[in-house]
């Protein structure tokens, strides 16, 4: 296990992206950005050695910074990825296994851009590792365009749900700047692996929220002691459902009443929770329904607000992900 143990400073990062440069432009700039970067700060890139996708982007721009770049390759994807032939080392081994393990061994921490089921393999495998205490690296994906966005909202749930610990949910950087990525991985301090229960290190929060859309504007509100707007609703008492809450809070904040046959399930998201410090995470169960009466802020709501996708900066961070999933539903504009 020592010979894939972290070094006290960074030379190389592993890079695990896919042999194909995806349908955005922004794919193909983001691994050319990060490449450059790493050549700047005279770190060396260790890759899968092929010359074609982001692959080949993220190299070529390693290269003609000059920087270091080593390639490891099995044998039989020699032809078949185009192994790149500019390299400063091209390392052919046996087979996937091999090229993995060399992969590993090779870097000193580890970043995956935008890929298929073979980077996604090979980071959740460095992940594992982490886990397990075979090496104490950093790691994180570059969420590029949003391309790992709701492979992030996966983890945090099977956090929620008790099968990732908070401890190593943390541990792995999710990030949409290459520039804050490398800079969060270069200074993280990965601990040694600990194998009892941390569920406590976490705080979670269940919420449910109503969702209503108007002239392409949702509604939203603010509490007297919140700086960020967020979708009206709120935490169950005990024994409640979920429209039970959502009636509820609904007539303590809006002074409506929301009819209960007109209420569906529209998405559940988990997020961090705005407010509550950086271990808190909030699971909010997202609901429309007609309401009678017209919405009015009372008690502790200080404004109302009906916001567009424009205003995401102004919401809480769960809420900027209802916003973008109603966008890609064509709900709003």
């Amino acid at each position: 296990m020592t010979d894939i143990a972290a070094c006290s400073k960074p030379r190389r990062v592993t890079v695990y992206c896919g042999s194909a440069t995806g349908t955005r432009p922004e794919y193909t700039e983001a691994a050319r950005t990060l490449g450059t970067l790493l050549a700047e700060q005279g770190l060396g890139l260790v890759y899968g050695g092929a010359q074609i996708g982001l692959m080949g982007v993220v190299a070529d721009a390693v290269l003609a910074a000059g920087g270091e770049v080593i390639g490891v390759i099995p044998h039989q994807l020699v032809n078949a990825e185009v192994a790149h032939p500019g390299l400063t080392d091209l390392l052919v081994v046996e087979d996937m296994h091999a090229r993995k393990m060399t992969m590993a061994s090779l870097g000193d921490a580890f970043i995956a851009l935008p890929g298929g089921p073979g980077t996604f393999e090979e980071i959740f495998e460095m992940w594992t590792w982490s886990q397990l205490g075979i090496h104490r690296k950093p790691l994180g994906f570059l969420n590029v365009a949003g391309y790992y966005e709701h492979l992030r909202q996966f983890v945090l749930h099977a956090t929620l749900e008790g099968f990732v610990r908070p401890a190593h949910t943390r541990a792995v950087a999710f990030d949409d700047d290459p520039i804050s990525l490398l800079e969060r991985l270069l200074h993280a301090h990965v601990p040694a692996a600990k194998f009892e229960s941390t569920a406590s290190e976490a705080v979670w929060i269940d919420t449910v929220a109503w969702v209503h859309v108007a002239d392409n504007a949702v509604l939203h509100v603010r509490s007297v002691d919140r700086d960020a707007f967020y979708l009206p609703g709120g935490k169950r008492e005990l024994g409640e459902h979920d429209r039970e809450t959502l009636a509820r809070e609904l007539a303590e904040e809006l002074g409506v009443t929301i009819c209960l046959d007109t209420v569906e399930h529209l998405t559940t998201v988990v997020a961090p929770a705005h407010g509550h410090g950086a271990e808190a995470v909030v699971r909010m169960i997202c609901y429309t329904g007609a309401v009678d009466g017209q919405p009015e802020a009372s008690g502790e709501i200080a404004e109302l607000a009906w916001l567009t996708l424009a205003d995401s900066e102004r919401c809480a961070p769960a809420d900027r992900i209802v916003l973008a999933l109603l966008a890609e539903r064509g709900l709003l504009h």
